[in-house]
């Protein structure tokens, strides 16, 4: 890179956010964010730009981009672009997703100057409002008003965003987005917020004192380890433990699903029986970077901690038998317990590998036979299908249905989160295959398509990059899930059109049999024979698999009565 002693407040911007991971820019340009765009495309920075086909879509992209590497940007015109990202920005902050929204705005002058005008993209006269609007929903909703500060104000936010593992939203004025301003002299100081001393320190010592006094434990894994990149450190306690080690819908991590102390998926009463005892009947259990949310609970019917001891991590605080330790961050506290366990005797495992753990285990392994495909069968053929190294996104049903497989250790796997929004999964799988972390690795999604309705038109983005992944669609002709949470009608609203999805790749701009393919699946063995066609996958493929539209995993069942209103 040429050595300058000025850049553009754009180029600043684009530079600190590489230093996080952000290496590419999800945008939609628009007239108020225009020479930002061209900064983007022209200037002398760390990213690139990938145009998708709209802002929800380009929001839920930075939100999958930054659950592989770390951090996420999406670049929007002001107003009608601001708004359209507020969903996938709701779902980054309620699933812990640094990222940033920025939003190019009108002029200083013109916000900061009276006027009967109403100008287009702006509510009334309200330059405001979509700073507010955002509010809730971010860590922070600022807008860059002069150059002089600029350098620190986006330190300040992007700083805010990493420190607190949720989304921003950053507004830059017209006038301000080529502005020339001195060139960062050091590295992005992140001054990570420390734990209290004696709080760490007495929340350490609690701990201790109950796994000392203990013969079995189980670790859950929360997808707080993910975020922080506490996954081997996580290895670490769950060996010197030699506690079980349980996944969990959030916080499915494969390194522990293919580890020697799995104890299969827990989910509250949603789990298997194995998977709960080892969790609720263990002498202390260990929530470990978990939330208490809706879908790793079981729709809250866990029972951790009611008869055993608790050890509860969130991401700023812990709880040792529901005495709260405040402001000790996961961050510190994993690394301390494990320095306090080196000489504790080792646990009892509860789970023996004959037991079952999984929804889907790789051993249920079968002959496939000329039977018409059900997802009880079919989620062990992608059991079997996944491989050490793969990326798998999954979209509300996909998801559902893939966190209750048993995967090999060395994958990453992501899907909808607790927030649980239809067309998220997809969207962030479109985010997800840019980032370096998937560079050489086999990508697939796996989205039901009621969800791939919703955010479909980004196969021409992963057409357009030269992509090569599998999109698979459980094509059951609407809404599964919402069927099986109200049972017994059939209802119209559940039913949606009936899309021709193995031939979308050449309509949204692929040519059939170079760079795009399309595949259906009705029987098992059409179902093996695809998979066997795309062990090492190039181009976009799409695979439409024909289920029965009342079809359902005897798990989901259980699941969805759970989640009845």
């Amino acid at each position: 890179m040429t050595t300058h002693t000025t850049t553009t407040v754009s180029t600043y911007l684009f530079n600190r956010m590489a230093e996080l991971g952000a290496n590419h820019v999800f945008g939609i340009p628009g007239d108020y964010v225009l020479p930002l765009f061209d900064e983007l495309i022209d200037g002398d920075h760390n990213s690139r730009h990938v145009l998708v086909c709209n802002e929800l879509n380009g929001a839920y992209a930075a939100d999958g981009y930054a659950k592989l590497s770390g951090f996420g940007a999406m670049a929007v015109t002001f107003g009608v672009g601001s708004l359209s990202t507020a969903n996938a920005v709701g779902g980054a902050y309620a699933d812990d997703t640094p990222m940033v929204v920025i939003a190019g705005a009108p002029s200083v002058d013109v916000i900061t100057t009276p006027s009967r005008r109403k100008l287009h993209h702006v509510i009334g006269q309200d330059f405001d409002a979509y700073l507010k609007a955002f509010a809730p929903i971010t860590v922070a909703s600022h807008r860059l008003m002069s150059a002089e500060t600029a350098a620190q104000e986006i330190d300040d936010i992007l700083r805010l965003s990493y420190q607190s593992k949720k989304p921003i939203y950053l507004e830059i004025p017209y006038d301000i987005q080529t502005t020339q301003i001195p060139v960062a002299d050091r590295a992005l100081d992140l001054m990570i917020n420390q734990s209290s001393d004696d709080g760490l320190k007495a929340a350490v010592a609690a701990a201790a004192a109950v796994l000392k006094e203990s013969r079995t434990r189980t670790i859950v894994t929360g997808h707080l380890l993910q975020r922080e990149k506490l996954t081997d450190q996580a290895k670490a306690l769950v060996e010197g433990l030699n506690a079980g080690v349980a996944t969990t819908f959030v916080g499915k991590i494969s390194d522990f699903e293919g580890h020697p102390n799995a104890v299969g998926l827990y989910m509250g009463a949603m789990s298997n029986d194995a998977t709960l005892k080892a969790v609720e009947s263990a002498d202390v259990s260990i929530a470990l970077g978990m939330s208490f949310n809706e879908f790793d609970t079981g729709v809250f019917t866990g029972k951790m901690g009611t008869d055993q001891h608790n050890i509860w991590v969130d991401f700023d605080q812990v709880a040792v038998d529901g005495t709260v330790f405040d402001k000790v961050y996961l961050r510190d506290f994993l690394p301390a317990l494990i320095s306090a366990i080196q000489s504790m005797a080792s646990g009892e495992l509860m789970v023996t590998k004959e037991d079952r753990r999984f929804c889907f285990q790789r051993s249920d392994a079968f002959e496939p036979t000329d039977a018409p495909l059900t997802i009880d069968r079919l989620f062990v053929q992608f059991a079997n299908y996944a491989k050490e190294g793969d990326v798998f996104y999954g979209d509300t049903g996909g998801y559902i249905n893939g966190s209750q497989a048993e995967f090999p250790v060395g994958m990453d796997i992501y899907g909808v989160g607790n927030w649980g929004s239809l067309g998220a999964g997809f969207g962030m799988f479109t985010g997800g295959v840019f980032a370096k972390e998937a560079e050489g690795r086999r990508t697939y999604a796996i989205t039901g398509d009621g969800a791939f309705h919703m955010t479909a038109q980004e196969v021409s983005t992963l057409v357009k990059y030269d992509v090569d992944t599998v999109i698979f669609v459980l094509d059951n002709s609407g809404y599964g899930a919402e069927r099986q949470i109200y049972p017994g009608k059939e209802r119209s609203y559940n039913n949606t059109p009936i899309w021709n999805y193995e031939e979308l790749g050449s309509a949204l701009g692929g040519v059939k049999g170079v760079n795009t393919k399309g595949h259906v699946a009705r029987t098992e063995k059409e179902m093996a024979d695809v998979l066997g066609q795309l062990s090492e996958p190039k181009g976009v493929n799409i695979v439409r698999i024909m289920l029965d539209p009342w079809d359902s995993a005897s798990f989901n069942v259980k699941f969805s009565e759970a989640l009845r209103h």
